[in-house]
């Protein structure tokens, strides 16, 4: 999949992106069942790197996924 963004777009996503990231430590650091915390931080993972492509890419270097 392909998305293009403007620079303000992408700006915007990396805020929501940089929000969502620390709501889901915080979730992380309150549950108590495993299987849950276990799914909270693959998605923290998987959102720490398309939140890290997105910030490569603003600074303006290529980023292939």
């Amino acid at each position: 999949m392909l998305l293009e963004l403007s620079e303000v777009e992408g700006r915007e996503l990396k805020q929501a992106l940089d929000t969502a990231l620390r709501e889901l430590l915080d979730e992380i650091a309150r549950t108590d069942q495993r299987a849950y915390r276990d799914m909270l931080r693959e998605r923290h993972d998987r959102l720490e790197q398309l939140n890290r492509r997105l910030e490569m890419s603003l600074e303006g270097n290529p980023v292939y996924a």
